[in-house]
């Protein structure tokens, strides 16, 4: 399989000093350490991912984000930020089009690396979720369970998809809301995604298994039905 290629802007150290070694040991690697003059120069065509550091771009990088995804929609964006940035500007990273971020301040470069894994494995390539019990396919919103077709909302599949994508993972609220949150300011609430939770349990459970298992005080986390003797 080609290795996947990835661009990294900002300081190769974030990280601590063997992130270059990390990386370029998964990845086809390219990095550019200083801020660049012109966007134009970075031809984000040949690049799978596009990493950014925010602690040395600041919303320089939401630009080189938005130009990204603007040329090239269906590369990864993921953004490493400090802990105590602000609300408002983890909402930019995902108006700008990012796909995730990551705290620099808690995080190492093999956390890192799972992180743009999951992106990769799970997320962009695959379009569907399928078990014994039920078919969910995120490409034509379709659902089948137990044999018979099945509705939901489009913000019901993006949830579903989100969940579903990342088996075993804890998801935290926060981040939830975040990614079903959509670039046209339709802000989801808590209460909603409590509420969507809610009627997703109700359609896809069984009376053996439990898809989305709560994390309480954190979020959720999909346990895929294979998992269960």
């Amino acid at each position: 399989m080609k290795m996947k290629k990835l661009l990294f802007v900002g300081n190769p150290t974030i990280l601590g000093e063997n992130l270059g070694n990390v990386l370029k040991s998964n990845y086809n690697t390219d990095f550019i350490s200083i801020r660049p003059k012109q966007i134009g120069n970075i031809r984000f065509s040949s690049y799978n991912a596009l990493i950014l550091d925010f602690t040395m771009l600041h919303k320089y990088s939401l630009t080189i984000c938005k130009t990204a995804k603007k040329c090239c929609p269906n590369i990864i964006v993921l953004f490493l930020c400090p802990t105590n940035i602000p609300e408002q500007i983890i909402l930019d990273f995902y108006e700008a089009g990012a796909d995730d971020y990551l705290y620099s301040t808690l995080s190492s470069p093999a956390l890192l690396l799972k992180k743009m894994d999951i992106l990769f494995t799970n997320y962009h390539l695959a379009t569907k979720y399928e078990d014994s019990h039920m078919t969910l396919n995120f490409d034509s919103l379709t659902a089948v369970i137990e044999g018979s077709a099945t509705s939901f909302t489009p913000l019901e599949f993006k949830l579903l998809k989100l969940l579903s994508l990342s088996t075993n993972t804890v998801l935290t609220r926060q981040h939830l809301l975040y990614s079903l949150w959509d670039r046209k300011g339709n802000y989801v609430e808590e209460t909603s995604l409590n509420s969507m939770i809610c009627r997703i349990r109700q359609r896809i459970d069984t009376e053996n298994h439990h898809y989305i298992k709560t994390i309480y005080g954190i979020g959720y986390m999909w346990i895929p039905l294979k998992y269960y003797g």
